[in-house]
């Protein structure tokens, strides 16, 4: 989970204790703004593993937990998301069970010496992230925290899945909202004062996959982060080797997206198909299985 940590996460929940008489915690997954996340298994059903999303009823004033609730209800069944199985309160906390996506990608990334993926699974990747970043634009929704912490990796047979999890950040597509947010994953446009929109999503896919690369897109040596990102926004082509143009495309086309209106998505679409003559966006991520870990080269 990602976000600014808690001073003091939820600790009332050890190994073995229960939550609502049912879910059997396992281990504490991680914590964040909000929410405390643990691997639980369900005693009603065969001891099943998945997530429980802690938050206490005092730090969530602002209405996250419903969001959140709402969000993962529209997205039961779609691809790239967790699955909502259960949500209810307790006298202290709301809680929120879910399926287990995997490790997260940053995780992942740590594996490769270089610190980088190559440019035919990041390209893989950022199709996969763009795909489940339009499912949820398409039910209505706003990711707003689009980092290495909430891109997970999981195998499901011999194949790698990409899913987008921790909607604590989430809010309704509309009306549209100006944002106060200035880290490394916020797109430009938010920082210099656009109402965060669909675009804005897939901005930051756009910085977090070019991290994946290893791709230096902004300068901040000696100017500010905002400066950095207008500079890289100016002209993206010139921050990227000829194998890797692909993503000025996309970032092209997503800064052309406006806020108040449906946008077109079939140039990002038809740019994928077209990119890499010899990659198709949606073929197998390539991986490796070393110590029972997974290694995307």
């Amino acid at each position: 989970m990602s976000g600014f940590f808690f001073r003091n996460p939820i600790s009332c929940y050890t190994e073995e204790t229960f939550i609502s008489n049912r879910y059997q915690i396992v281990n504490r997954i991680g914590y964040g703004c909000f929410a405390t996340a643990f691997k639980v298994q369900d005693s009603l059903d065969n001891h099943k593993e998945l997530v429980a999303k802690v938050a206490r009823k005092s730090d969530d004033v602002s209405g996250k937990y419903q969001t959140e609730v709402a969000a993962l209800t529209k997205l039961i069944g779609i691809k790239h998301w967790p699955q909502m199985k259960n949500h209810f309160e307790t006298a202290s906390y709301r809680v929120i069970i879910m399926t287990e996506e995997g490790e997260s990608l940053g995780k992942v990334l740590s594996r490769n010496e270089n610190g980088a993926f190559s440019n035919e699974n990041s390209f893989r990747i950022s199709y996969s992230l763009t795909k489940a970043l339009n499912s949820l634009h398409d039910v209505g929704y706003l990711h707003r925290d689009i980092n290495r912490d909430n891109i997970t990796v999981k195998q499901k047979g011999k194949e790698i899945w990409i899913s987008v999890i921790d909607l604590g950040n989430a809010s309704k597509s509309f009306p549209r909202q100006i944002c106060r947010f200035n880290s490394y994953p916020t797109s430009w446009h938010v920082m210099v004062g656009k109402e965060w929109c669909d675009r804005d999503d897939f901005v930051s896919g756009i910085y977090l996959i070019a991290d994946c690369l290893g791709a230096s897109i902004f300068n901040t040596k000696n100017q500010s982060l905002i400066d950095a990102k207008r500079e890289f926004h100016t002209n993206p082509s010139a921050f990227f080797p000829p194998e890797q143009l692909w993503m000025a495309k996309l970032i092209t086309i997503f800064d052309s997206m406006v806020s108040d209106k449906k946008t077109d998505l079939s140039p990002i679409w038809n740019c994928y198909e077209t990119a890499l003559p010899h990659v198709s966006p949606g073929s197998p991520i390539e991986y490796k299985e070393i110590n029972d870990a997974i290694v995307i080269a």
